[in-house]
């Protein structure tokens, strides 16, 4: 077989070098046309209609009643922060049981930001003039003692701690929870039904004040009457926008 002349070589490579920029252009220019195969991204209020019906984003309260709510969360790295994220199903409603003079909203802020020897948390503490928030309101809480039960209160409920401390007005407190619970149930779409206590989890005689004391009955109609405030309320708001509309 007769071997290439010189020539005749260059002149292929020459062709060869001329077609690859071609042949990468049209390859880019059919990828650029192609319609792109996405995913949609299912928002927290997608996922929610699509599902459940319950809501999986954590809403930010500045206030409550005009009580300021101090937003301190517990550290990620802390033992007390399993992060995971759930849905909101219904509230849960302890005590501290500390009834040291001073240990009010702040002081178990300050705990459970601070201490990483244990895995208990829960998401607000109330007392008679303050709130903290330590835990986004759509993370677990190790508060009910009911494990990972799958409809139980650590993987469904916000854990709210009320503070029972001597230097504090106990009945106030109380009232500061039952509005802190109903601007919480009208946020999540939930009702005063979805409120329960600690010992509907796992027997415990927790809240052992407003349980001994026979507080629980004006406790859940505390609740009711600032529930319904609310949402009639948010009906004349929305009635208004229609109006001007």
């Amino acid at each position: 077989m007769a071997a290439k002349r010189p020539g005749r070589v260059r002149l292929e490579r020459v062709l060869i070098l001329l077609l690859i920029p071609l042949l990468l252009a049209g390859t880019a220019y059919r990828l650029l046309r192609r319609k792109p195969e996405t995913t949609p991204v299912l928002t927290a209020e997608v996922i929610e209609e699509e599902e459940s019906g319950y809501i999986t984003y954590a809403v930010t309260l500045d206030d409550v009643h005009g009580i300021p709510v101090n937003h301190v969360f517990i550290p990620y790295d802390s033992s007390r922060r399993p992060g995971e994220i759930r849905e909101i199903r219904f509230l849960i409603i302890h005590e501290t049981d500390n009834r040291s003079p001073g240990a009010d909203a702040e002081a178990h802020s300050r705990f459970l930001t601070g201490d990483t020897a244990d895995i208990t948390s829960w998401h607000y503490t109330v007392d008679d003039h303050s709130i903290y928030h330590n835990l986004p309101d759509n993370e677990i809480a190790w508060n009910a003692g009911d494990n990972r039960s799958r409809d139980g209160g650590n993987m469904n409920g916000i854990g709210i701690e009320m503070c029972v401390n001597v230097s504090g007005d106990f009945d106030q407190t109380v009232r500061n929870t039952a509005w802190l619970c109903a601007e919480l149930l009208q946020a999540y779409r939930l009702t005063p039904d979805d409120v329960y206590l600690h010992r509907d989890f796992m027997g415990k005689i927790c809240p052992h004040r407003l349980i001994t004391e026979n507080k629980v009955t004006w406790f859940m109609e505390l609740i009711q009457a600032d529930y319904d405030e609310l949402q009639a309320a948010a009906a004349e708001a929305e009635a208004n926008a229609e109006t001007e509309e």
